[in-house]
């Protein structure tokens, strides 16, 4: 039963492992994905907290994911065994992460499976993928009879030891069921702790409850593996140190610096990638961080893990990158006379909006951006001015409103200045580096 199907699928895993993935073409499809599920126009409000949701996937990931099932008895044994890893698998899947799979397929998820009930809202503690710098917890939430449509308005750990936590950054949120959510924190350093408490605001349309969950994790050795690189690349005339690759279980650390006498200022590796002897790739982490910046010249960029397949070659390929000319680093607007004076080339921005605490501009591009693109703000008189909620709108026709929120008890004098931290404005080359 079902030979057929199986065959194909592991025709199709051969296929996958053995191509050389048109990266741009790939990410066309998913841009195109991305407007066709568009049905309605929809404004995306986000805090300071960042959320992960789901993206559109590939098709080639889903049946490269079929094929790992159907081909590993041992792998589908160990997923029908784990309370809830079946549900976990699927949203690893949306979340299109080849590492964070591969950690899963090699038994590295410790199960946890705690349950805390609360006025009809149960939430369970399914497991826990950990390193020595990252931690993702999965759990679900159920309601009873109609207690449906669950959102997490907060969620964060708390260590039991009462001490702090290494440097760090968190995301929360669900995907496409509403019952799945994870907490994920990245550490700038290894952490200590092992025993912690799940905080979570859980509400509907109904109720909200707040929830602290105890659980422990298993202590991780050191596992990740270091190269260092120190090689210089030239992109256009820009030159960028590769300073080191660190292979972590779950993602893989690039250490970037860009050199101070570089003419254009680099705000991303767009298409930044690893890629063994087989031509199989470890793109960019879609969900999750990243990013982050060491200084204002090095860059850490975060990358799909390749931890568990230990490739016999690898390489660093970097093909395209966001730049623009340094001294076009900051938007300049007047927010009184609603204009926009001064810009990077290409004029992407027009019609600047004042509507109450919001500042709207419409972004005029050929494919859609994807990227929130403010930054830190200055007043006239080089005062910060705060802000904490970025908007943007659907694309259509070539056209997408973006902006951000100044509040009115904000006082400041025109004309401000916005960081630009991304910008569709790009440099190409062909760069490939040996890794090992």
């Amino acid at each position: 039963m079902f030979e057929k199907e199986e065959n194909e699928l592991k025709n199709w895993k051969e296929k996958y492992e053995n191509m050389d993935l048109p990266i741009d073409e790939i990410d066309d499809a998913i841009q195109i994905g991305f407007q066709k599920a568009k049905e309605t126009k929809k404004v995306i409000k986000l805090n300071w907290k960042s959320r992960i949701w789901s993206i559109v996937v590939a098709a080639i990931f889903l049946f490269g994911f079929l094929a790992s099932i159907r081909v590993s008895p041992s792998f589908a044994d160990y997923v029908t065994k784990v309370p809830g890893m079946e549900k976990i698998v699927e949203m690893i899947r949306q979340r299109d992460d080849k590492g964070l799979l591969a950690a899963v397929e090699n038994k590295y998820a410790q199960k946890i499976n705690v349950s805390q009930e609360k006025n009809g809202i149960k939430v369970t503690i399914d497991s826990v993928i950990a390193d020595e710098q990252q931690i993702v917890v999965f759990y679900t939430i159920n309601g009873k009879g109609k207690k449906q449509n669950f959102e997490t308005s907060l969620g964060y750990l708390k260590p039991r030891d009462g001490k702090e936590l290494p440097e760090h950054s968190f995301s929360y949120g669900g995907y496409e069921d509403p019952h799945i959510s994870t907490v994920e924190y990245y550490f700038n350093k290894p952490y200590k702790q092992q025993d912690f408490n799940l905080v979570l605001n859980i509400k509907n349309e109904e109720q909200t409850e707040q929830f602290s969950i105890p659980f422990s994790i298993k202590k991780h050795e050191k596992t990740n593996q270091i190269y260092e690189l120190n090689k210089t690349v030239n992109i256009q005339g820009q030159k960028i140190k590769i300073k080191k690759v660190t292979i972590f279980p779950l993602r893989v650390a690039i250490n970037v610096e860009m050199d101070p006498s570089n003419t254009k200022e680099i705000l991303d590796f767009q298409d930044i990638r690893l890629v063994d002897q087989n031509a199989e790739v470890w793109s960019k982490i879609r969900n999750g961080l990243t990013a982050e910046g060491v200084s204002d010249t090095e860059k850490i960029y975060y990358l799909q893990s390749n931890y568990f397949k230990d490739p016999k070659e690898l390489y660093l390929v970097i093909d395209k990158l966001q730049a623009i000319d340094k001294e076009d680093k900051y938007l300049v607007i007047d927010t009184e006379k609603q204009q926009i004076l001064k810009q990077p080339k290409g004029n992407y921005l027009t019609d600047l909006k004042k509507e109450g605490d919001i500042i709207f501009l419409t972004l005029n591009t050929k494919k859609e951006f994807n990227y929130f693109m403010f930054g830190s703000i200055f007043d006239a008189n080089g005062k910060e001015i705060e802000s904490n909620e970025s908007y943007g709108e659907g694309y259509e026709n070539n056209k997408q409103r973006i902006g951000f929120n100044i509040s009115s008890t904000q006082k400041y004098t025109n004309p401000i200045k916005i960081k630009l931290e991304y910008y569709p404005s790009y440099i190409e080359g062909k760069t490939k580096i040996r890794i090992k």
